[in-house]
């Protein structure tokens, strides 16, 4: 299994030898973009996605479910989702992953799908627990007081659900519910977006980014207010991003990759939440968009995505970022 690490790609200009402190992380057993993993147990979960590698037939989509942690020299296999879906939004409360909606594969059309799936801790298969008031993928979440939040993505506007445009941005705010799964709805975004990122740090959440069907990034950055059920805006990104990811640590907020009409975005930039300021951090030479960021055990974890706009050049590529960030202190 080859070991890739982040740094040399960045910047030549900083030498760099790897330290006996910072792991390395196997490649995903199969190349996967527009992903949303999630941490469970302190291991790092990943289900579903699409690729180019994927067969025509199913729709490019695989129903794989994988974990891995710093400790195992490989990916560990799971039971695979009932069937193959991508832009399906994975969270973990406690002990259970749940997987909220996302495309399937119908006919060898999109098919925006309504389920909300569970795997508990130890099973040996996925059940479905409930619906969502409505078809909803490429969406963002968060658990606040032991309840799942999900905002914006994209719904079918009409009848027809079975191709990619037949389905616009919508500005919904969920609150499901694990234990009696149930949905009530909260404060609505501001404006309509899909395909945005999602961050959490000490209770607080963010949403960052996303786009409009058509239309071009967008560079709000968001915080939702659970006691006031308001969302609030920060000073905005940099550049406007969509299809990136964001990770946390060190009270600073990390935004990686992303795409546009021109090309997959390289520059990085981080959040510090106490000066409440933006910088660009790096360059990242070979960036990938429809990518996941987690972290894990302090040191931020990059996964998949692809190196081209679009369903492009799909990887399976798992980066330690924290190997960059530790070095340019």
């Amino acid at each position: 299994m080859r070991l890739t690490k982040l740094l040399p790609l960045f910047m030549a200009c900083l030498p760099y030898t790897l330290s006996a402190e910072e792991v390395l992380a196997p490649e995903l057993p199969e190349a996967i973009q527009e992903i949303y993993p999630a941490v469970m147990n302190q291991q790092i979960w990943v289900a579903g996605g699409i690729s180019t590698e994927l067969p025509a037939s199913a729709g490019k989509m695989t129903a794989k479910v994988h974990f891995w942690s710093p400790e195992y020299a490989s990916w560990q296999s799971a039971p695979s989702l009932p069937e193959g879906r991508h832009h399906t939004y994975l969270i973990a409360v406690e002990n259970r992953l749940f997987a909220f909606g996302g495309f399937v594969n119908s006919q060898g059309q999109w098919t925006n799908s309504r389920d909300v799936l569970m795997l508990n801790e130890g099973a040996d298969a996925w059940q479905k627990v409930a619906s969502l008031p409505f078809a909803l993928s490429e969406t963002v979440g968060a658990v606040l007081n032991g309840k799942v939040h999900l905002a914006g993505g994209r719904s079918p506007h009409s009848e027809k659900n079975g191709q990619w445009q037949h389905s616009l941005d919508v500005s919904a705010h969920l609150v499901f519910d694990p234990n009696n799964f149930t949905f009530t709805e909260a404060a609505p975004l501001p404006s309509a977006r899909n395909s945005a990122a999602s961050a959490q740090v000490n209770g607080r959440w963010f949403v960052l980014g996303g786009r409009t069907v058509g239309g071009e990034p967008i560079t709000d950055m968001l915080e939702y207010l659970p006691e006031k059920d308001i969302w609030q805006a920060h000073a905005a990104l940099p550049k406007a991003r969509a299809g990136h990811a964001a990770a946390v640590i060190n009270n600073a907020i990390y935004v990686f990759g992303g795409e546009h009409s021109q090309g997959v975005d390289r520059e990085v930039f981080s959040y510090d939440l106490t000066k409440q300021q933006w910088r660009k951090t790096f360059e990242w030479q070979t960036p990938r968009h429809g990518l996941g960021a987690v972290t894990l055990k302090g040191q931020i974890w990059l996964v998949g995505g692809a190196t081209k706009v679009g369903l492009s050049e799909t990887s399976r590529e798992v980066n330690n970022a924290q190997v960059m960030i530790d070095n340019l202190k």
